[in-house]
């Protein structure tokens, strides 16, 4: 649906989350804008996190379940299932675990027509298991230094400063999420670069529109773990794999970047 009043579709990537689901998926009905269609992309959970999502979907027609029959082990198949079954002007992600506030999509809506805009992110507040504000998401701190320095293209390969479930996209032309399982936790940011590069208008709303849960079984909570340093290398392979084949991209700028990725690995 076209025009003043757009549908957008929500992706949730299920996995085990019976314990947050609920008031994610309160988060999303308690919108101010209220077309939107909300796909529910359970990974095999093993909880009572399916029976939580039916209840809703047998209360709101706007809700849908959809099982996958194996399980994936992360988040970016389920997400690409949810891009395949979209039929919204617009796309939204949000994770199992984490919040919007009541007027986000309404506010995105707005930023995006006025700017005419791709895609649009916010800023966030971090929130521990039990929904208490804990403080400010600063994953806009690098992003803010380095725009003075950086093409902002270049910026995106030292830092993912997009958090997925703040974002409200188009849904045109979209990428797909790479499904390396070692890049699980990190398949957004891949997503980043590929959308970046493709010329897409993107900007941030800088007001906290998205409550970002912290708790000890986060997925993305790998800043430590060798598994995480693995995927970091990987990940910048894959980058330095895209800037090479980017035709207008000179040689030079594709070594300084890799450089940058470098030290970023030496630092974790």
């Amino acid at each position: 649906m076209t025009g003043t009043n757009p549908l957008v579709s929500v992706i949730i990537p299920l996995y085990n989350a019976q314990k947050y689901i609920s008031e994610t998926i309160e988060s999303v009905i308690n919108q101010t804008y209220t077309n939107w269609e909300l796909l529910v992309v359970d990974d095999c959970s093993t909880d009572n996190s399916r029976e939580l999502v039916k209840k809703f979907e047998k209360q709101d027609n706007r809700i849908r379940l959809i099982k996958l029959e194996t399980n994936f082990g992360g988040p970016a198949k389920p997400r690409n299932i949810g891009i395949d079954n979209a039929i919204g002007e617009y796309i939204a992600f949000l994770d199992a675990d984490d919040v919007w506030l009541k007027n986000k999509l309404e506010k995105q809506l707005h930023f995006l027509k006025k700017y005419n805009l791709d895609m649009v992110h916010t800023s966030a507040y971090i929130i521990d298991e039990y929904s208490n504000i804990q403080r400010i998401f600063n994953n806009q701190k690098v992003f803010k230094i380095l725009k003075y320095i950086f093409n902002e293209k270049n910026i995106i390969f030292y830092t993912n400063y997009i958090n997925i479930n703040s974002v409200l996209l188009k849904n045109k032309n979209l990428p797909s999420f790479n499904e390396d399982i070692h890049l699980i936790a990190m398949e957004d940011w891949k997503f980043w670069v590929d959308i970046i590069f493709q010329g897409k208008k993107i900007a941030l709303l800088d007001e906290k529109l998205l409550k970002y849960r912290i708790h000890a079984s986060s997925i993305s909570q790998r800043n430590s773990d060798i598994g995480y340093r693995k995927s970091l290398y990987l990940l910048s392979l894959l980058f330095v794999e895209d800037i090479i084949t980017l035709k207008h991209y000179c040689l030079g700028s594709s070594l300084h970047i890799f450089r940058i990725i470098l030290k970023k690995l030496r630092i974790l």
